[in-house]
Order: C-alpha cells, then sequence, then structure tokens
C-alpha cells in the first residue's frame, strides 16, 4: 500500500507529466530520486508506476533502449500494479508514447501508431486506447465496406492473441464472410455482419465498441435461469399477467413461440454478445429466451411442478424486468458495496465478493471483513456469479505467506499468429498481516474476467480448494483497439492469462477441486448444496 509520502511524490510526478508542455526533466529527477536514493524502495505499487513513468518519458524523449530497460524493471516487480504493468508489457515491443490518465485528450484522441509487425490497411489502425469522438458512418458503398471489412479481418488477424488457443482457421472464417459481404444491404446489415465476424472470434472480451447492434430485450414479468444446463421459471411479478396465468416458480420451460429451447438459443446467437465458453453463453442466452418488443406476446410451454404440461401467452412489458433472486444465506450478513461478510453457525468466516467493478474501495473492504474474521478457523470466499472488473492483487496477497509464481501471461508480440511474448507473474505477502487458515472458494460458470483471475491466482498458490461448476473460462486479458476508415471502433484481445501450470484459463476456466451443482429444487428448497460442501470440507 502506498504510504501518504508516496501519494504526495507521485502526485507532484503527475503533474510534471500533465502539464502542457510537460516537464519531463523534473518528472525524471522525482522519479530518479524515489528508486536510487539508496534507503528503502517504495511500495510495489508505486515502484511499478514509477519504473513505467520513467520508460515513458525515454521513449517521448527518443530513448527507445533505455525505455525497454525500464518496463523490463517494472514487470520483475512483485506485486506491482496490474494495469500499469500492462502497459509495461506493451512498451517492450513498441514506444509508450501515450497513457491515458497522464495525456487525457482536450479535443481529438492522440492516435499511437500501428505495431510495426501490422499489416499497412490504408487510414485503419491499432491504439491502446478507443478514440472517444467517432461514430460509425453512415451510407457506405460497396466499396467502402469491402475496404473496411479487409482491414477489420487483416488487423484482427495481426492482433488477436488467440487463434492456436481456440483453434480458429482464420482464412477460413474470411472466405464464409466474404460471400456474405455481396448480399449486405445496407449499414446496420453491414454492421452486424462484422459484429458477426468478431463474435467468431468466441472472446468475451473482444467487441464493438462504439456501436450497439440492435437487441430485442424487453421480457414477461418472469425471470428464467438455468439449472443443470435447464431453463426453468425463478420468480414471477406479483399481480402480473404471468401470475394471473398461473405461471409459477419452479416450472420448467420447455419451448417459445413454437421454437424449442435448443433452437431458441442458437438463433440468439446472431445477434447476442460472445462468451469465451459455451456454458458461460448457455447461462447467458437462457436470460434472454423470453426477450422480444414490448407489446408483443411470448407463446410458451411449461413443465408444471407435478410434471404435468402448461401453455400460456405472456405479454412483454417495457422497463427492467424481474430480477433473479440469488441465493441467500441462512445467517446475517455484514454488507458493504461489494465485500459482504459474517460467521457461518459452524464458526467459519464468510466473504461474499459481489464484483470487482472497483479498485482500492474493494480491497480496504476486505480488509475489514478480514480483520473481523481473523480467529476464524477457516474462510469460504464466495465469488459465485461475480463478471469481474478489475484485478486485485492487495487481496490475494492478504493470503498469502511468501511471493509465488500465480499467473502467466501471454501477448501477442508479432504478426504471426504463434508470435507470443511470455510473462511470469508473482504476487506475495501484502497488509501488516496474512491470514493462514484454509480457504474454501465458491466458484460458478458466471465467474469470470477479474474473478477467473482470481481463482487462478488463487489456485496456482495451492491456496484454496474451489467448490461448484467450472467458471466462465474468461481471461483474454489486456486488449487492443482497431479503429476502421468508417469510425468504427472494434476492442481486440492481445493477449490471454494461464496458470502457474501454464493451463490457458480463457475457454477452460478454472475447474472446482469439488463439483457441487445446484437443482432447481435446492432452489426452491432454500438450499445452498455448494456452500454446505465448502462448510464440510473445511471443517474436516
Amino acid at each position: 500500500m502506498q504510504s501518504d509520502a508516496e501519494q504526495v511524490q507521485m502526485q507532484q510526478v503527475r503533474q510534471a507529466l500533465t502539464r502542457n508542455p510537460k516537464d519531463t526533466a523534473e518528472a525524471r529527477n522525482l522519479l530518479l530520486y524515489m528508486v536510487q536514493n539508496g534507503k528503502r524502495l517504495p511500495s510495489p505499487e508505486t515502484l511499478s508506476y514509477a519504473y513505467v513513468y520513467l520508460g515513458y518519458i525515454e521513449d517521448l524523449t527518443g530513448g527507445r533502449q533505455r525505455a525497454i530497460e525500464w518496463f523490463q524493471k517494472a514487470l520483475a516487480v512483485p506485486r506491482g500494479d496490474p494495469g500499469i504493468l500492462a502497459v509495461a508489457k506493451f512498451g517492450l515491443t513498441q514506444p509508450v508514447t501515450w497513457i491515458r490518465h497522464l495525456d487525457a485528450p482536450q479535443g481529438a484522441q492522440p492516435v499511437r501508431p500501428m505495431p510495426a509487425w501490422a499489416p499497412k490497411v490504408g487510414k485503419a489502425y491499432v491504439t491502446e486506447q478507443p478514440p472517444t469522438t467517432v461514430t460509425p458512418a453512415r451510407n457506405l458503398s460497396a466499396i467502402d465496406r469491402r475496404e473496411n471489412f479487409d482491414a477489420l479481418w487483416s488487423l484482427i488477424d495481426a492482433t488477436y492473441a488467440d487463434f492456436n488457443l481456440k483453434s480458429i482457421d482464420w482464412p477460413e472464417v474470411k472466405k464464409r464472410y466474404e460471400k456474405r459481404l455481396d448480399a449486405v444491404a445496407g449499414d446496420d446489415d453491414f454492421y452486424l455482419l462484422l459484429y458477426q465476424l468478431v463474435n467468431e472470434l468466441k472472446d468475451t472480451h473482444s467487441w464493438l465498441n462504439n456501436y450497439r447492434v440492435p437487441m430485442p430485450v424487453d421480457v414477461p414479468d418472469v425471470a428464467i435461469d438455468l439449472f443443470a444446463g435447464r431453463p426453468f421459471v425463478v420468480a414471477v411479478k406479483p399481480g402480473s399477467a404471468a401470475d394471473a396465468a398461473g405461471v409459477k416458480v419452479g416450472a420448467e420451460l420447455l419451448s417459445v413461440d413454437e421454437s424449442t429451447i435448443a433452437q431458441k438459443m442458437e438463433a440468439l446467437r446472431l445477434r447476442l454478445r460472445a462468451c469465451s465458453s459455451e456454458r458461460a453463453y448457455q447461462r447467458e442466452a437462457g436470460r434472454h429466451l423470453l426477450a422480444g418488443d414490448a407489446g408483443t406476446t411470448a407463446m410458451v410451454k411449461l413443465r408444471t411442478l407435478d410434471g404435468g404440461e402448461q401453455t400460456a401467452a405472456l405479454r412483454r412489458q417495457s422497463g427492467p424486468g424481474v430480477r433473479p433472486p440469488g441465493w441467500a444465506v441462512p445467517f446475517e450478513l455484514t454488507r458493504q458495496h461489494f465485500v459482504h461478510f459474517g460467521r457461518h453457525p459452524s464458526g467459519l468466516g464468510y466473504i461474499w465478493i459481489e464484483s470487482f467493478n472497483g479498485r482500492d474501495e474493494i480491497a480496504s473492504e476486505f480488509d475489514r471483513a478480514l480483520e473481523a474474521l481473523r480467529d476464524a478457523p477457516g474462510l469460504i470466499l464466495d465469488i459465485r456469479n461475480n463478471p469481474g472488473g478489475f484485478g486485485q492483487p492487495r487481496i490475494v496477497g492478504r493470503l498469502l505467506q511468501k511471493q509465488m509464481l500465480v499467473s502467466i501471461s501471454h501477448i501477442k508480440g508479432g504478426r504471426r499468429h504463434q508470435d507470443l511474448l511470455k510473462h511470469e507473474d508473482f504476487l506475495g505477502p501484502a497488509g501488516s498481516w496474512q491470514y493462514t487458515g484454509p480457504i474454501a472458494l465458491l466458484v460458478n460458470d458466471v465467474t469470470g474476467s477479474a474473478a477467473d483471475l482470481f481463482a487462478c491466482e488463487l489456485r496456482s498458490a495451492g491456496r484454496v480448494v474451489t467448490v461448484g461448476t467450472t467458471t466462465h473460462g474468461n481471461l483474454s486479458g489486456v486488449g487492443t483497439f482497431v479503429v476502421l476508415p468508417c469510425g468504427l471502433v472494434v476492442r481486440i484481445s492481445d493477449g490471454y492469462i494461464s496458470d502457474a501450470k501454464d493451463r490457458s484459463i480463457e475457454v477452460n476456466g478454472n475447474g472446482p477441486d469439488a463439483m457441487v451443482e445446484p437443482g432447481i429444487l435446492d432452489f426452491l428448497n432454500g438450499r445452498d448444496p455448494v456452500l454446505d460442501r465448502a462448510v464440510r470440507l473445511l471443517r474436516k
């Protein structure tokens, strides 16, 4: 954690680097004093920032080789800040001349040149940060569409990191989409084609950044969730038309508008954003099975709790719809913004991390939870349904007693599909004390992104037994942005992360040590078999 003195010093550095013009000489002197004054080095967070800033200054002033040396130093810092280390990784392959928090644009977004190994595709380029002032053009000609299609395919070919990992035949994909390109009738059809082209990557972290494909989102006053791959009603709004039609919680959805569930899920692929694993896509598609335009009717067939069948006409309503209820823990929780905690009746500590969509505040909330549960004989960490956010090395460090290899990053470093740079990521103890008791980590198929990373790091360190079902497998890591001549901006993953044994988490996910999949009867009876198994394992 940064000391007050370090925060003051870093603020002075940032002030020098955000002036117009930048005072790189003052910033360099401040940074060199921090890292070379012979006294105790700054915290890992501060040190990683300092090294990257020094490399950035060298790149700004033409000292490319020295810049690379500073970036290498940053990547060697145990427990460095993940966000700034991503910049350091980028700096090993090309100059870093723009950092968002130091070069926030006043008007047009600065353009970073394409990597030296990227193909030449006219006005299209690759940038670390997406421009915020461009919008997709309208009234594109057939020639325009061809130019932008070719540029996107080529830049994905050069920058995407996971072709070999996922066995994607990218030239074959191009042939299929070229046949469809000639039949495109207008702008929206063209952008839908590009959307589906990006979906071929099956990558949750690759998407159209400034264009939203139209997708009906209005649903009846019921909520659907999947249990063992089958969709069930989990909530019905009291007094709604669905309630009046006799739709009950626990009924299984068999068909929608005369389409089977499998047919409906397959049709949704045309407009739903891709997921990194099929299990995660099925869960996401399950939430959209009843979606359509407000005012229309969904004709559904259900299997009731007594085994009979029921048909119902459910009118779709505008608005957010009914929220599926979560699993309720049978004991009191102290609730915070992101991290909630309490004690299981067995005496075990329980910490539920609802989301990682925050930075220092999440780590601080976890610190408070851990302090309250310091004497617990075992700890249950619940990250089920946690979709991710930002990496949390400080939280992981509170559970480690020594520095350990926790993940391996693979970053695109050349034009060929196999050109990947490999970097080992280490974490060590954080905070004034570390929890040393046994830990059970609860996961499911929604656990993804930063939550997948959290599970990967703790599993790699051997600190947890995982209970539940395999995680999303959504850990492609860092990304770059392709900007096309038509103004479309596309995020493309240019890396992926593996565990300490170099097994990719992207696609594969973090598998549980104890597989426990709740069923609909568990839900109806208020049972949480995942939590129950974790308690039994820890009490052994």
